[in-house]
């Protein structure tokens, strides 16, 4: 599927990352693939779950992921209800930025990669 910018932000950032990827032997390209798969799917997940805390729809985060609202909502209702606070006790949009897991072995070749950006 091809790429389509939401914002000229974001055609930037993955022309960048795209680019060092495509420096990359074959061999080493693929851990910093497999890397970045796992960490922006963490990051999705966070940023969906905050989107919706900071009182965004699921037609608006749906359309900001080219998704449809239906879509975002199957995937993300259950984690959206078992982390407010009235069920668990947490602050609403508790997870960090960050929040993925630095022991995951995904992380080892992103820094090799990306170290040009």
């Amino acid at each position: 599927m091809p790429y389509r910018s939401v914002t000229p932000v974001a055609t930037q950032v993955v022309a960048r990352i795209m680019a060092v990827l495509d420096e990359l032997p074959t061999g080493e390209g693929l851990p910093p693939v497999r890397s970045l798969a796992v960490l922006l799917g963490a990051r999705r997940d966070a940023s969906v779950l905050r989107a919706g805390a900071d009182g965004f729809s699921w037609g608006e985060i749906g359309d900001r992921l080219r998704m449809s609202h239906q879509s975002v909502w199957s995937r993300y209702r259950i984690e959206e209800q078992e982390r407010s606070p009235e069920s668990s006790g947490a602050r609403s949009g508790h997870r960090s930025r960050d929040h993925a897991h630095p022991s995951c072995a995904a992380y080892s070749a992103l820094p090799r990669a990306l170290s040009g950006l």
